[in-house]
């Protein structure tokens, strides 16, 4: 009958068991006991449950006892390093979990202990109310995770080895700096199960990848990385823009200084105010032929005065014409240029040049064609 109920929990067990190669898997041992049955049997499911929501661990396949793994390999009932050596070879595992509990007054208490292949065995006593009898109590579940904790020392650990396009680079893994890549490969000791990786390096566009980290090995992942564009680029076609729209803007001052220019010179009071003057004065707005006008007694005062005005409009205007010419060519040369050569890249390049120039008397533009 014991035999029978140890076959069928097994494949229960295994149905629940999740191994994978992301995890490492503990086979859970039921608990011994010579008079705590219930709680015994509460706990060891509570731990393996624990063990399952552990990141790293997974419960291995199969479902065993301890009373009579004991028996069975001829071991005290406290089995001692010898004997556990020997049930890790006959349940073909390379790491378990085994206890002996047993009733104090109202309390039920033990020791909870792991074996691994290879590495010292590590314990923790246990103690809790014998009312505990309930896998899903959640003051068990917790006694469960804290012991699996306890015995784990908490997820395992594997290498993620990191190969970035750039000879330097930062590494974050999930969102947290982690250290530099050298030569182009760094590796770095982080907990088994899934991560994000990004890379980031002056010269380059940043690059990510997600990766599942294996328990006890070396996971390898590989980040090619593109040159970033240069920024100058972008600033140069936002200064072309603005040169152009500048260059816009002072030429139609200037345009509309030069009609108001032609318009006073054809007003019928400027006509008037010209034939004050002598045949043969060119500048009749001068200011040597304005105080002239102003001394004439036999000159027109009222024709006189508004000519005067409009001579001063004049130079107003003509003055706007000398400051926005210049200013509208040379803007809109070299915002053309620099739209032009936004996207220019290292060497020659072909097709069309614009090439401000600019000096004390005039401005100008040289436009060349390359190929």
């Amino acid at each position: 009958m014991l035999a029978l109920s140890a076959c069928l929990a097994c494949s229960e067990a295994a149905r629940a068991a999740e191994p994978s190669p992301a995890a490492l898997p503990i086979t859970v041992v039921a608990l011994r006991t010579d008079d705590a049955y219930d709680q015994a049997g509460a706990l060891t499911q509570a731990l393996r449950s624990a063990v399952k929501e552990t990141p790293g661990w997974s419960v291995g396949e199969g479902d065993f006892s301890l009373e009579v793994l004991t028996l069975s390999l001829q071991c005290e009932d406290v089995p001692d390093a010898g004997c556990q050596a020997r049930i890790a070879d006959q349940i073909k595992s390379d790491r378990y979990l085994w206890g002996v509990l047993r009733k104090s007054d109202t309390d039920v208490e033990g020791a909870l202990h792991l074996w691994t292949r290879g590495k010292p065995a590590t314990s923790v006593p246990v103690k809790h109310s014998a009312n505990l009898t309930e896998a899903n109590d959640e003051p068990l579940r917790k006694i469960a995770a804290d012991a699996i904790a306890a015995l784990t020392g908490g997820p395992p650990e594997g290498s993620l080895r990191v190969r970035t396009g750039a000879a330097q680079a930062s590494v974050l893994i999930d969102g947290k700096p982690v250290g530099n890549v050298q030569n182009g490969e760094a590796t770095f000791t982080v907990t088994a199960g899934p991560h994000r990786v990004r890379v980031k390096s002056s010269g380059f566009l940043d690059s990510e990848a997600s990766v599942v980290v294996l328990p006890v090995a070396t996971t390898d992942v590989a980040l090619s990385q593109m040159p970033a564009e240069p920024s100058q680029s972008n600033w140069k076609r936002v200064g072309g823009f603005i040169g152009l729209g500048a260059g816009a803007v002072f030429g139609t001052v200037a345009v509309i200084s030069s009609v108001q220019v032609a318009s006073i010179q054809s007003d019928p009071r400027y006509t008037a105010y010209r034939g004050l003057f002598l045949t043969g004065v060119e500048d009749v707005c001068a200011p040597a032929q304005r105080e002239a006008i102003r001394g004439d007694i036999t000159a027109d005062a009222r024709t006189a005065d508004a000519g005067i005005r409009l001579c001063e409009r004049t130079d107003t205007f003509m003055g706007l014409q000398y400051v926005f010419y210049p200013l509208a060519v040379v803007s809109a040369g070299l915002g053309a240029y620099l739209l032009v050569t936004s996207d220019s890249r290292s060497g020659e390049r072909t097709g069309w040049t614009v090439q401000p120039s600019v000096g004390l008397d005039a401005g100008g533009l040289d436009v060349t064609y390359r190929w």
